[in-house]
């Protein structure tokens, strides 16, 4: 199976949405892959949460080229993203990050 750098694809407009799906749908199916599916798309662990948690490609790769929330959209404090202990959801229109135990009562 080839490897890609889905995110990376995206940022330089060599790939649409639609097609990084795609192409995620195809690693996903390969039942005969090796690596694990972050890595055959070139995934970070970080964007490969971040997808999981209803991140969509395009998002996750802004955020690759113009740099990752870093602020719990709750208590303001920072959040060291490669540490995780954070989800991401949705906060006034855009997915942003929490803490999963966030310091101040939500």
């Amino acid at each position: 199976m080839k490897r890609h750098d889905l995110l990376q694809e995206l940022i330089e407009g060599l790939i649409t949405d639609a097609q990084a799906e795609d192409i995620s749908d195809e690693v996903l199916a390969d039942m005969d892959r090796t690596i694990p599916v972050h890595d055959a798309l070139g995934m970070s662990r970080s964007e490969w949460t971040a997808y999981a948690h209803g991140v969509e490609f395009q998002e996750i790769a802004k955020w690759r080229a113009h740099g990752w929330p870093n602020r719990c959209f709750v208590c303001g404090q920072l959040i060291n993203v490669e540490n995780f202990g954070w989800l991401a959801r949705e906060h006034d229109g855009r997915m942003q990050l929490k803490h999963v135990v966030c310091p101040k009562k939500n």
